[in-house]
Parts: structure tokens; sequence; C-alpha cells
């Protein structure tokens, strides 16, 4: 793999901070073993690339309870 890792105490955390506002998140890999983030709500899924893009989705999401 070529991208660092996110931290699996942190991707506990943002996998916490979705699962109170609704939203699912996994982590998972893509075709070129880089790490990305599934986010999914009802029946609308997003890919993001970081971390950064996962909270800032959250806040969207969420406002300030994520």
């Amino acid at each position: 793999m070529t991208s660092a890792r996110l931290d699996d105490k942190l991707f506990a955390t943002l996998q916490a901070r979705a699962a109170l506002i609704g939203v699912s998140l996994i982590r998972s890999e893509d075709e070129r073993g880089h790490e990305v983030f599934i986010v999914s709500k009802w029946a609308m899924t997003r890919e993001l690339s970081n971390s950064t893009d996962v909270e800032h989705l959250l806040e969207r999401i969420g406002g300030e309870r994520a």
C-alpha cells in the first residue's frame, strides 16, 4: 500500500460520530490500494479519500451534533 493509513482510534471516533447522526462509515481500499472511506445515509453513498473530507461531510450532514 502506498498511502498512510488512518489511525484505528481516529477511525473509530469518526465512525462513532457518524453513527450518532445515522450515517454508516466504513474503511476500504480502492483499486490502487489507497485507503478510502465510504459514507452512507439512506440510499446515498459517497466515497471520500481522506479523514478531513469525512469530518467536513459529517459536519454538513449533522451540524453541531457531528
